[in-house]
């Protein structure tokens, strides 16, 4: 399982800091981090005995996300590991952010639904007239009439998202808020995929391949291996982006500025960062408009509940009324 975003971008900033320090690699890997021991231990000792940047991290376990290694195998042949190093740290700092934050937001959203959720089948079984209505089957039976379909229906649904089924992703790409930041957040993927990658030294046709794998978009996927494919005929992917109608018309401008002076790196860059701050936009308006909805939902549910119960309360008073 790989490291989580916080201990990777420690990891990097700390081997930027250290080979930029001017320490060897088997140094670097050898000193304290969030790396495993026994791991860190064994790749030192591959870069002591003069194997190449690129074998030591392709031996890496799974703590080594599959994303990051073209980065570093790049940089590693190019001499530009700390430059990539560095960039890696800040990209895994601002997902580690971002995880929080998605984290926080749904604390309160999930407190208030289990607690409908444990309060609800306990109300369904009182009866005004007769008392409480059962015992404890009865009542957990209604608990996992509510929790069963919710938890099972978002188990399968991250499910067919993980296996990328059209179904789901156009879902989720036609809800408010979600869409807008899975294309952006994707955008940002690939352009700082593809930006390191030059910057590392990658051949333009292997960069946008490894990039649309990285970018966690098929659309994006199928764009650049068509990319590759122009790259391999001699053609400069700028002038062919807008063909596939998946990239914005700014990034098609900036990217054919780039490669056009000469800063296509730095361009690339750019256009990740910009994308990922309105990701973060995008994120922070969905934190706050889902979980409005989803306490406006509970809220209905216990209005609901409460005008019920003052019908039945009331009859039951009428019932009596009429017996007098």
């Amino acid at each position: 399982m790989p490291l989580s975003h916080q201990k990777l971008s420690v990891f990097y900033h700390q081997l930027a800091q250290q080979l930029g320090a001017g320490l060897t690699l088997a140094q670097a890997l050898a000193s304290p981090s969030p790396v495993p021991r026994a791991e860190a231990a064994v790749l030192s000792a591959r870069a002591e005995a003069g194997d190449s940047a690129e074998l030591i991290f392709s031996a890496a376990g799974p703590w080594l996300p599959a994303g990051d290694r073209p980065f570093l195998k790049a940089a590693a042949a190019s001499g530009r590991l700390p430059l990539v190093a560095a960039n890696l740290a800040a990209r895994h700092g601002q997902l580690a952010a971002t995880g929080r934050r998605i984290a926080m937001a749904s604390i309160y959203p999930l407190f208030v639904f289990h607690f409908g959720a444990f309060v609800l089948p306990f109300l369904w079984m009182i009866d005004f007239e007769h008392g409480l209505q059962g015992g404890l089957p009865e009542y957990l039976r209604g608990l996992l009439t509510i929790l069963v379909p919710v938890w099972g229906g978002a188990a399968l649904f991250a499910w067919w998202v993980k296996e990328e089924r059209p179904l789901a992703l156009a879902l989720l790409d036609l809800a408010p808020a979600v869409g807008g930041y899975r294309r952006h957040q994707a955008l940002a993927n690939f352009a700082f995929a593809l930006g390191n990658l030059i910057e590392a030294g990658a051949p333009i046709g292997a960069a946008w391949r490894s990039a649309g794998e990285i970018s966690g978009s098929r659309r994006i996927r199928v764009a650049a291996e068509w990319i590759q494919r122009q790259v391999e005929l001699g053609r400069a992917p700028g002038s062919h982006l807008a063909e596939q109608g998946v990239f914005p018309q700014e990034f098609v401008v900036r990217y054919r500025t780039g490669e056009t002076t000469g800063g296509l790196d730095r361009a690339l860059l750019a256009l990740a960062a910009d994308h990922q701050d309105t990701a973060n936009r995008r994120l922070q308006f969905a934190t706050m408009l889902y979980p409005g909805l989803l306490f406006g939902v509970v809220a209905m549910m216990i209005g609901w509940m409460v005008i019920r119960f003052a019908m039945q309360y009331y009859g039951a008073i009428n019932h009596m009324l009429d017996g007098m």
